[in-house]
């Protein structure tokens, strides 16, 4: 009697455990449910659109297409100024990780000593991070001026004179300009993320080092470097998306000039496919676009999780 009891309650046992990861699929299902009907039409559809596009040659007005397969991607491979381009890019992605979390990181150690009107002074280093673009690059561009813009001037005004020049009219000069008014706009974003970091240290720990004779910079490297280590991954990843989808600031600034010198992949996608009349190719340049983002993405979580 009791092994008969025992053999049904196993049974019942199985049963309930078969039925959990089904259960767990529903309620699963029912919370990705919303995100998935905007995802497949607006994300989705687009992506898979874009990538039937880039297998042919239309001008974007007639009705006709020609297929061509797989030569748009040849294409974008023999393309010198897609190189420049994703050159370009890759400049981008190394200052903005370089120089606003740099910066970003000193601010948030200078502000963790503050005791009064700590948060005034993070939400005006956090201004830049809320302008518009546009907006950005207009200023930025009077900034770079070479006539009246007080860049210039202050050179001038200082005895370096040599140095002023047409900055976003040179072809060396235009994309290290566009890329210091680029950090300038997220340095503050990185500055409030560390600062939320630096106030779950462990203060202890800090002040037992001190008295074990550790000066400030390996304070620094050994203690508060480490336990941002979570906050470091997310401005990564932040940081590459955003260096690859970069297009208003360089448009406004330059519109890629002078002669594609500071083209990026995004505004040379846009100059294909609207003002060259090539949107196939155009949306081939998307689609590498998109891949390239989501390897670099994916590689750098891979990383971390190895960590």
């Amino acid at each position: 009697m009791t092994e008969r009891l025992d053999q049904q309650s196993a049974s019942a046992a199985r049963r309930r455990g078969g039925g959990r990861p089904l259960g767990a699929a529903i309620r699963y299902l029912i919370f990705l449910g919303p995100a998935a009907l905007l995802y497949v039409p607006f994300v989705l559809k687009p992506l898979i659109e874009t990538f039937g596009l880039s297998l042919f040659a239309w001008n974007g007005v007639s009705a006709e297409r020609t297929f061509v397969g797989l030569a748009n991607y040849a294409r974008a491979l023999g393309d010198p100024i897609f190189w420049i381009s994703l050159r370009n890019n890759l400049y981008w992605v190394v200052t903005s990780i370089v120089l606003p979390m740099a910066t970003g990181l000193v601010i948030a150690v200078l502000l963790s000593a503050v005791r009064r009107g700590q948060r005034i002074y993070a939400g005006i280093f956090f201004t830049p991070v809320v302008l518009n673009l546009i907006i950005v690059g207009l200023v930025w561009g009077i900034i770079y001026n070479p006539l009246i813009g007080p860049l210039n001037r202050l050179l001038r005004a200082v005895g370096l004179g040599s140095l002023a020049i047409g900055w976003l009219g040179d072809r060396y000069a235009a994309t290290p300009a566009i890329m210091v008014a680029g950090a300038w706009t997220f340095f503050g974003f990185c500055a409030v993320i560390f600062l939320q970091g630096l106030r779950t240290l462990d203060r202890e720990q800090i002040e037992a080092a001190t008295i074990d004779g550790a000066g400030p910079f390996r304070r620094f490297r050994k203690i508060i470097v480490p336990a941002l280590s979570d906050q470091v991954t997310l401005l990564i990843v932040m940081s590459i998306i955003g260096s690859f989808k970069v297009f208003d600031i360089v448009y406004v600034m330059t519109k890629g000039g002078p002669d594609h010198a500071s083209e990026v992949i995004a505004t040379y996608m846009y100059w294909q496919s609207f003002m060259n009349g090539s949107l196939g190719y155009g949306a081939a340049l998307a689609v590498m676009l998109t891949a390239v983002v989501a390897g670099a993405s994916l590689a750098m979580m891979a990383l971390r999780e190895r960590d």
